[in-house]
């Protein structure tokens, strides 16, 4: 081979390592990928390499870290096991260099980290080198109670916290910079706010949220706003809901106080996605103004309705709803079998008197273009999907997930009867999911 095509071939690369000549910002990406215990390993590549991820600005201590570093260990003693998450743990963090921007903890259930000093320190730590995202998973037995000097976190742009407890000091520096907090069985036991800058708000399963009544006065930012399972909620708090555009709402027990639907109407007129359970609708009170009056949730394209029972109230609301709701696209109902197989015959005939009796004139959702029906089909059921299919001028495609129906016969008898009409032979297409 000439030594000109010698020259050409090195100066293609071959034999060069492409990879650590790329450029510092490219290779901090590629090991925040990688999972938190090969990023270490990269260390054993070369001595380009040795000190690279000791530059990591993200810590991963997931459920899938845990489950490797305890599938490499030969005992099944827990403290023996603790010790030696707890040292590996502590050594990483204090071989890193640089801040730590994104931190992330996951306690399994049978490892009480928690419960440690070096828990404490690492905590600590965290919190006073700058963190931007803290998610802590708590899967233990306890809760762990979040120490004060967390709730000075300025520079805190996202958190998650999973089991566990916060009770801020009277005085701490507060947060400035949050935009998205996940709270997950949370109890907050005194008043506290988020911030300002709060966008986004998940609370699940959590006690005592009356204490983030702040975050709901005027002049909030509040764009996504989800409430699941939290308890007893102030209505009052969407008076000043003007910003939401993603609303999930969830009961886990009938409100004592009852909503007018017409008035949530006019607070959220952003709103394009929304998620309600059938207790949440049960609350909600439709009276002659919102039958009647001109369409105001101009926005709103999906909605997803969970644990609907044979019950008049809900139907009522469900159908006001979608009535002023004119660019709504997508549908989504879940029924609760549990409740619904011992509805009382006299309800269920109410409900489809009503359903039979409801003017198509009046309920024309021009742009609904999907419909999916989650449960057993029934009669009631059945009157519903009629009247979708007779009065949706644009439906393509209507799922009938999981309907519980066993007699074949039965689910053709209900297929040829939908079949009737002219959207369902024309355009809609009729999917049963099992």
């Amino acid at each position: 081979m000439s030594s000109d095509a010698k020259t050409e071939q090195f100066d293609c690369g071959i034999g060069t390592d492409r990879i650590s000549n790329l450029p510092g910002n490219l290779i901090d990406h590629i090991l925040k990928c990688l999972p938190l215990r090969d990023a270490v390993r990269t260390s054993t590549l070369s001595k380009a390499w040795r000190d690279k991820w000791v530059m990591l600005t993200c810590l991963r201590f997931d459920d899938d870290f845990f489950i490797q570093l305890l599938s490499k260990m030969t005992t099944k003693d827990e403290e023996t096991q603790i010790s030696e998450v707890l040292r590996i743990v502590s050594g990483v963090l204090l071989t890193l260099n640089g801040p730590i921007l994104e931190f992330r903890l996951f306690i399994p259930d049978d490892l009480p980290l928690h419960k440690y000093p070096a828990f404490i320190h690492w905590i600590r730590n965290i919190s006073k080198n700058g963190v931007k995202i803290l998610k802590l998973r708590n899967k233990g037995s306890s809760a762990y109670e979040i120490p004060s000097y967390f709730f000075s976190c300025s520079k805190l742009t996202h958190l998650k916290l999973e089991s566990c407890i916060l009770n801020p000091p009277l005085k701490s520096g507060g947060f400035c910079n949050l935009i998205r907090v996940k709270l997950v069985n949370v109890t907050i036991t005194t008043a506290m706010s988020f911030g300002t800058q709060l966008s986004e708000l998940y609370l699940e399963c959590c006690a005592g949220i009356e204490h983030l009544g702040d975050h709901f006065k005027y002049k909030n930012n509040i764009t996504l706003l989800s409430i699941w399972s939290c308890g007893e909620v102030e209505w009052k708090w969407f008076e000043c809901t003007q910003k939401v555009e993603n609303l999930c709402l969830a009961f886990n027990e009938e409100a004592k106080q009852t909503m007018d639907l017409d008035k949530l109407v006019d607070e959220m007129p952003n709103i394009h996605t929304l998620q309600l359970d059938g207790l949440v609708l049960k609350s909600l009170e439709t009276g002659a103004a919102v039958m009647q009056r001109p369409t105001t949730m101009e926005k709103l394209k999906d909605i997803s309705l969970y644990d609907l029972e044979c019950d008049l109230l809900q139907i009522q609301n469900v159908l006001c709803l979608i009535r002023i709701s004119p660019k709504l696209r997508y549908l989504y109902v879940h029924l609760n079998s549990g409740n619904y197989t011992n509805v009382a015959p006299s309800m269920e005939l109410k409900v489809l008197q009503f359903l039979q009796s409801t003017h198509l004139i009046d309920f024309i959702p021009n742009q609904l273009e999907t419909v999916e029906i989650d449960g057993m089909v029934g009669s009631v059921e059945l009157e519903f999907i009629k009247l979708l299919l007779a009065s949706s001028p644009s439906l393509r495609c209507m799922n009938l997930l999981n309907p519980s129906i066993d007699d074949f016969e039965q689910a053709f008898r209900i297929s040829r009867e939908l079949m009737r009409f002219p959207r369902a032979s024309a355009a809609a297409q009729i999917i049963w999911l099992n």
